[in-house]
């Protein structure tokens, strides 16, 4: 069986999310032989299908592939011998990297593999998309960037001191039961630890 699963908090991606990918995938991307994607998707084959439009690269800046290039290897650790797993689009939207991915998982293997999928896309978010050097999100008209203040354009979007890197994410409790937590990215470490209310 497969399940379609979407790991952004509330569950569901925007309407406007899903119409900018599909245009994003729907254009012809060539792919040198030493595309880094490409690279990626040689090491990590099952995740990679060949779709029928050509194949699921991930669509992002080189700055975030070992960002991709982690997730992988985690999701490869959480999976057991018969489990399938596969990764259906990769995509920068608005200046954070997303996820979308379908698989027949036990409950454990889902547990690790969607912690996987919230660490990458909360390092995505201080790392540059470009270069990958510690990053920010940055505001140009209407979209969203993380960059470096080397390849920033725009202003720098004002985050309150004291909720840095804070997240709202879901955590697997028992089985499949998850609970919205809201937990601290400590980029050293590449982890989240849970903050409690009355840390708030």
């Amino acid at each position: 069986m497969v399940r379609h699963l979407f790991p952004h908090s509330d569950g569901v991606a925007s309407s406007n999310c899903a119409d900018v990918l599909a245009r994003r995938a729907s254009a012809s991307i060539a792919v040198p032989a030493d595309d880094w994607r490409e690279s990626l998707m040689r090491s990590h084959p099952d995740f990679f299908p060949r779709l029928p439009g050509g194949p699921a690269l991930p669509l992002c800046g080189p700055g975030w592939r070992d960002i991709i290039e982690r997730c992988c290897v985690r999701i490869e650790d959480a999976l057991s011998r018969r489990e399938i797993f596969r990764f259906e689009r990769i995509a920068e939207f608005q200046g954070v990297l997303r996820f979308y991915w379908g698989g027949s998982l036990s409950a454990p293997s889902e547990a690790e593999v969607r912690l996987a999928i919230d660490l990458a896309e909360a390092r995505s978010q201080c790392v540059c998309e470009i270069c990958g050097g510690r990053g920010r999100l940055h505001r140009h008209d209407n979209s969203f960037e993380t960059r470096c203040s080397a390849h920033a354009y725009g202003r720098p979007v004002p985050v309150k001191p004291g909720i840095e890197n804070m997240h709202l994410r879901q955590k697997t409790v028992v089985g499949r039961v998850r609970a919205i937590v809201c937990s601290l990215y400590d980029f050293e470490h590449d982890a989240f630890l849970d903050v409690g209310p009355s840390e708030l």
